[in-house]
């Protein structure tokens, strides 16, 4: 998608309509806002790649047929946000066993059938997985039966495996140890080069220093966690967005990961189960713009803290979830996915810090050569950007809805429907050195993709 749509724009500049006079660049301008200044940083931080911006789903998914290639739409709805990273677990992870005799379909185990369907949906889509195995009613057996059955029909699209699903609220640090160093034994028995990410905790991350200087030996790539802001029934916007800020839940959760994984010496750490409140967010906080922008400022904290990535938990009758669903069927996209679309239309690179004077509620980062402005507050800003890099021409795509409470999110003008329809007409940005102005709404946020 990236890639077409910056191909239809270079073909534009290089025509002698833009250059031959300005009327390529004619239109009328967005009202003045409060002045703002943002200067990106030249220095590179950690590396954003193709599989930052993640969904996490329940293991009863699979069995549901959810993922399945012939299932377009929700193809297309994958790979509108590019080569990323699915991670399979959840609660479901610890209920639901692997059957090598299963029929497949059910929701209630899943069978070598199954896991085959999910590997094509995978290939179809250009994803990857971390795939999660019962812990808390299985066996190690078990586990390494289901384990081979999935590095054959899953291939080079398996990341790694998970095994339970927040161990903290059932096990101490030592039992869990105890029974991951078994499973890991087993399953490695059958899969030699296999690969584990964790613990995939709830409550925290005392763990995860020691447990990553212990199991970095057997297999242990990704430091991985979950966590989310509160519960359902605290659900509210202002926590939700002061969560992502210096010093808020998100952001000290994110330090704490980021330091285990320098102390333990493991390669990444990454969220793998996220999003706003816990047991399924909250209609009118968790489906709106304001989530939406509240995604983009978290996926920046992953970012700035060196993590790898995020998965955002979705899927069933959850109010946070990215795509809705009836069913098996998918009904349409919503709050996150909106971030995470304006996300992956920056592409890879470098991660860069900015630094903004003025305004309200406004952050800025950068993704490459590539600028992000969050504008959360209550009033539209008009930024002077220095960018990282000197450009030609720029794209700019604006994510906005008409409140912040709002679900008529679009990009660049354009929806996404429920079929993976999606397009965008960005506005040309002259760009002269490192300098760009740009006006952007209240209540919404503006990706400038430079050429």
């Amino acid at each position: 998608m990236r890639k077409s749509v910056l191909g239809a724009v270079v073909a534009v500049l290089t025509s002698a309509t833009v250059f031959g006079g300005a009327t390529a660049f004619a239109a009328t301008p967005p009202p003045a806002g409060t002045p703002v200044t943002v200067a990106v940083s030249a220095a590179n931080g950690s590396q954003v790649g193709t599989g930052f911006a993640g969904f996490s789903y329940e293991k009863n998914q699979v069995g549901l047929d959810l993922f399945d290639a012939s299932n377009t739409s929700l193809v297309n709805l994958f790979r509108l946000l590019g080569p990323n990273v699915l991670r399979i677990g959840g609660n479901e992870v610890d209920r639901i066993n692997f059957n090598p005799a299963g029929a497949g379909g059910l929701t209630t185990e899943v069978a070598p059938s199954d896991i085959v369907k999910l590997g094509g949906f995978l290939r179809a889509t250009g994803w990857k997985v971390l795939y999660g195995i019962d812990l808390k009613l299985n066996t190690a057996a078990n586990a390494a039966a289901e384990a081979q059955v999935a590095a054959q029909a899953l291939g080079h699209s398996l990341i790694a495996f998970e095994i339970g699903n927040e161990p903290d609220f059932y096990d101490t640090q030592a039992q869990y140890e105890a029974s991951f160093a078994s499973y890991v034994s087993a399953i490695r028995a059958v899969v030699p080069n296999a690969s584990f990410d964790g613990p995939s905790l709830a409550k925290g991350t005392s763990w995860d220093a020691t447990f990553g200087t212990d199991e970095k030996a057997n297999g242990l790539t990704i430091l991985s966690d979950h966590t989310y802001i509160d519960s359902a029934a605290n659900a509210n916007i202002p926590e939700m967005l002061a969560s992502t800020a210096p010093g808020g839940h998100l952001d000290t959760t994110e330090a704490a990961m980021q330091k285990a994984q320098a102390a333990s010496g493991i390669a990444q750490w990454r969220m793998s189960e996220t999003n706003s409140f816990f047991n399924g967010g909250a209609t009118g906080v968790s489906n709106v713009q304001a989530a939406s922008l509240w995604s983009l400022n978290y996926m920046a904290g992953i970012a700035a803290h060196g993590g790898a990535g995020i998965n955002f938990h979705g899927g069933g009758t959850s109010l946070y979830t990215p795509i809705t669903f009836n069913g098996n069927m998918e009904t349409g996209v919503q709050g996150v996915y909106f971030g995470q679309l304006l996300w992956v239309l920056a592409g890879t690179g470098a991660y860069h810090a900015a630094t903004v004077t003025g305004g309200t509620g406004v952050t800025s980062w950068a993704i490459g050569r590539n600028v992000f402005l969050d504008n959360e507050g209550t009033t539209p800003i008009t930024a002077t950007v220095t960018l990282p890099s000197a450009a030609i021409a720029g794209l700019e795509f604006v994510e906005t809805a008409s409140s912040m409470s709002a679900t008529d999110m679009t990009i660049g003008g354009s929806t996404v429907s429920a079929t993976g329809q999606f397009r965008p007409a960005p506005k040309i940005l002259p760009i002269l050195g490192r300098k760009v102005t740009v006006t952007v709404p209240a209540g919404s946020a503006a990706l400038i993709d430079t050429l």
